[in-house]
């Protein structure tokens, strides 16, 4: 009974600890730590002006690393390693007075269909985290978003990376400059 009741307070304190560092605690001292976090990848970068993202995307595909994505609406990037199958991502920024604050990214298997289920998005979710995981340091956190959606957040000072599921092919990956992204909608 003794290790039973040790054991039930433990989890209770281990639970209060655990729900006072939500994801609202972590976003609230990242931005207050004045830290900066403005890379993306491929040297793009939150605050670069739409000229500055056109311009380096034109270099990316002269030297062969980027294509035009579907209907010319997006950058293509074949990704071949650290992920289960070949994995196409593709990419555009939103722009806030000229300027990149969110970059917008889906990432879905090559040769993905109804019938090949090791390229469904659950699988893809799990090297699309890992993969980012090792790109920028630190981990997830899962969160519970709307309709109960499960997402991953990491925040990083100023960057905001969050990925979910869309459907049963694509994972979508948003990374926002958090300082922007709550400017704007202080304004609305």
């Amino acid at each position: 009974m003794k290790i039973s009741s040790y054991f039930l307070s433990f989890f209770i304190v281990f639970f209060l600890y655990a729900c006072k560092h939500s994801y609202y605690d972590i976003e609230k001292r990242e931005l207050n730590s004045g830290v900066r976090n403005d890379s993306i990848f491929f040297d793009l970068h939150f605050g670069m002006t739409s000229k500055e993202f056109y311009d380096r995307c034109w270099e990316l595909n002269k030297q062969e690393v980027v294509k035009e994505g579907p209907s010319n609406s997006s950058v293509k990037y074949l990704i071949k390693e650290g992920v289960r199958h070949d994995t196409e991502m593709l990419f555009y920024p939103k722009f806030h007075e000229n300027k990149v604050y969110m970059m917008l990214t889906t990432f879905s298997y090559v040769g993905w269909a109804p019938w090949n289920r090791d390229r469904f998005s659950n699988f893809l979710l799990d090297d699309v985290k890992q993969l980012l995981e090792s790109w920028y340091g630190g981990s997830f956190l899962a969160v519970e978003g709307e309709n109960n959606k499960k997402l991953y957040v990491m925040v990083q000072g100023n960057r905001r990376i969050t990925i979910s599921i869309i459907d049963d092919r694509d994972v979508r990956v948003r990374f926002t400059d958090l300082s922007i992204s709550k400017l704007i909608n202080q304004k609305i």
